[in-house]
C-alpha cells in the first residue's frame, strides 16, 4: 500500500553493471515489438530499438541527438547468447542469436529483434505510424531536439516528402549546418524535401524549417517499415491515402492540441465514494499504521513502515540482507542514511516521502482524502483521471469505468512523473490491495511484490532509531 515510494528509494541504490564485451560482437540498428499486458489499456506494444557497437556498447534511446554517442549500457555475446547489461540499472535482458542473425527473447512473450539498414535512397510509400508504448528516451533529462511526430508520412523517392496531421520540434536553420532552436507547428498538411545519410535523414520544410532525426529501412520482406527518430512507420498499401506534395507550407497559427472538456463526467467525492465501497471503506479508516515487506526489481528487499497518526514515515532497502539504506519523514524533518553516513533530507525528499500517503489505497483514508475532492475529473478513453495537488506538488489517480484503481501518477515541482501500476489485488482486513506494483520514472522501471502487511501493528521508539 506504501510502494508508492519505493521507485525513488530503490533508483538511489541500483547499481550499474558495466561489462567488456566478448567476440563476437554485434553491430547495427535491430528493431522488434513485444506485446505485454497492462490493466490501463488491456495488450500493449512495446517498440524495442536497440543500436550495437562493435565496442560493446549499445544504445536504446534513438530519439535523442546525441544518439550515435549516446550509451545506454554494455553487451555480451557468449555461446550464441546476448547479455544486456543497463547502466541505470534496469533487469539485464538476454536475447538468442539466431543463425539468420536476427535476436530471439528468451523470456517473457516470444519476440524476435531484426536489423533495419542504412540507406541514401528509399522507395516511393506511405508509412503509418501505429500506436505503441515506448520505454527508451522518455523522461531522461535530454532533450530531444528535431522530435517529429505524424500519424503518415509520404516519401516519392525523388526527395520530396509530405505529412498528415503533424508537429515538429525541429533543428532550424541554414541546410549546411547553421542551428537555432525553433519550433514549427501547422494544422494541416505539410510537405518538403528530405536528404537521406549515414543513418539520419534531414527534412526541410517550405517555411525553412529543417529537423535532423535518426532514419533507418527494413525493406517488404523483413520489417517493411521505416525507423524514424526511434518511431515505428509501417508501410501502407493504399497509395490513396498519400498526402499531397505541395511546393510550398505556409505557418499558421499554433495547433490548439487542447481537448474540449469533457461533460458528464463523475464529481470527485462520487469517485471516492465508489473507490472505498471497493477496497475497504471504513476499514481503511481504522488504519493507524502499516507495515509492508516487499521484495524489489534487482534482488531488493524493502519494509516500509507508516504512521498516519503521528505523520512519520520509513521506508529500509536491503540487497542480498545487508541494509543499503534508510529514510525517514517525521512530520516535517527528515533525514536519510546510507552506509553508515547520515544526512537531511532535501525539500523535494520530504515531499516524495509525504506524496505517498496520498496515492493508492492510503489516499482514500478520511484522514487523507481532502486533497482527493478538489481534484478535477476528465476521460482518459473509458477510464476517469482525477488530478489534484499536495502544495505545489501533483498528484493523479487512474480509476476505471467499473470504479477501479488502475494506478497512480505524481510529480514532484516540473520534474518527470513517476507512475505506479497496480495489479494482483488481494484482501485482508477487510481492506483490497494491490500485491504487485510496476513503477516507472520514465528511464527506470521497478517492479515491487508484497510478501507481507501488517495493519496496525504496534510501532515502537526502536521501530524509528538510527542504525
Amino acid at each position: 500500500m506504501t510502494k508508492n515510494l519505493l521507485l525513488f528509494l530503490c533508483l538511489l541504490i541500483v547499481k550499474t553493471f558495466t561489462s567488456c564485451a566478448q567476440s563476437p560482437v554485434i553491430n547495427g540498428v535491430y528493431v522488434g515489438a513485444e506485446l505485454y499486458n497492462t490493466p490501463f489499456d488491456g495488450m500493449q506494444i512495446n517498440n524495442i530499438v536497440i543500436s550495437f557497437r562493435s565496442d560493446g556498447t549499445f544504445n536504446n534511446a534513438l530519439n535523442q541527438t546525441d544518439w550515435k554517442t549516446k550509451t545506454s549500457g554494455s553487451y555480451t555475446v557468449k555461446n550464441n547468447l546476448v547479455q544486456l547489461m543497463f547502466k541505470n540499472g534496469n533487469e539485464s535482458k538476454k536475447y538468442k542469436l539466431a543463425a539468420n542473425g536476427n535476436l530471439e527473447s528468451t523470456a517473457g512473450i516470444k519476440h524476435t529483434l531484426h536489423k533495419v539498414k542504412k540507406v541514401t535512397t528509399i522507395p516511393a510509400g506511405v508509412y503509418e505510424k501505429r500506436n505503441a508504448s515506448s520505454s527508451g528516451g522518455i523522461g531522461t533529462g535530454m532533450p530531444a531536439v528535431g522530435a517529429f511526430s505524424s500519424d503518415l508520412i509520404y516519401f516519392d523517392a525523388k526527395g520530396n516528402f509530405s505529412t498528415d496531421r503533424s508537429s515538429v520540434v525541429g533543428i532550424t536553420g541554414d541546410a549546411t549546418g547553421g542551428t537555432v532552436g525553433g519550433r514549427f507547428e501547422k494544422d494541416g498538411k505539410t510537405s518538403g524535401t528530405y536528404k537521406l545519410g549515414d543513418g539520419e535523414i534531414t527534412l526541410t520544410f517550405g517555411n525553412g524549417t529543417i529537423a535532423r532525426q535518426s532514419f533507418f529501412y527494413s525493406p517488404p520482406n523483413e520489417e517493411d517499415l521505416v525507423l524514424l527518430n526511434a518511431e515505428f512507420y509501417f508501410r501502407k498499401e493504399d497509395e490513396n491515402e498519400k498526402p499531397a506534395i505541395t511546393q510550398r507550407t505556409t505557418v499558421g497559427a499554433k495547433t490548439n492540441t487542447s481537448k474540449p472538456v469533457a461533460t458528464g463526467m463523475p464529481a470527485p467525492a462520487s469517485l471516492l465514494t465508489q473507490l472505498r465501497a471497493q477496497y475497504g471503506g471504513e476499514n481503511i479508516d481504522k488504519l493507524t499504521t502499516v507495515r509492508e515487506t516487499a521484495t524489489v526489481t534487482g534482488n531488493m528487499q524493502v519494509i516500509a513502515l507508516t504512521d498516519i497518526v503521528n505523520n512519520r514515515i520509513r521506508a529500509e532497502v536491503r540487497q542480498n540482507g545487508k541494509l543499503l539504506l534508510i529514510k525517514q519523514l517525521n512530520k516535517n524533518e527528515g533525514w536519510q542514511w546510507m552506509n553508515g553516513t547520515k544526512k537531511p533530507l532535501t525539500q523535494d525528499e520530504q515531499d516524495e516521502l509525504t506524496l505517498s500517503l496520498y496515492q493508492g489505497i492510503l489516499g482514500l483514508h478520511k484522514k487523507l482524502n481532502s486533497s482527493f475532492l478538489t481534484g478535477t475529473v476528465s476521460a482518459s478513453g473509458n477510464d476517469y483521471v482525477i488530478t489534484f495537488y499536495r502544495n505545489k506538488n501533483k498528484v493523479i489517480y487512474l480509476v476505471g469505468s467499473d470504479y477501479s484503481l488502475k494506478g497512480n501518477a505524481y510529480s514532484i515541482n516540473s520534474a518527470p512523473p513517476n507512475i505506479s501500476i497496480y495489479k494482483d489485488f488481494t484482501k485482508a482486513n477487510g481492506i483490497t490491495y494491490p500485491a504487485t506494483t510496476e513503477s516507472s520514472d520514465g528511464k527506470n522501471k521497478l517492479v515491487s511484490n508484497t510478501t507481507s502487511i501488517e495493519f496496525n501493528p504496534v510501532l515502537t521508539d526502536d521501530s524509528w532509531k538510527i542504525p
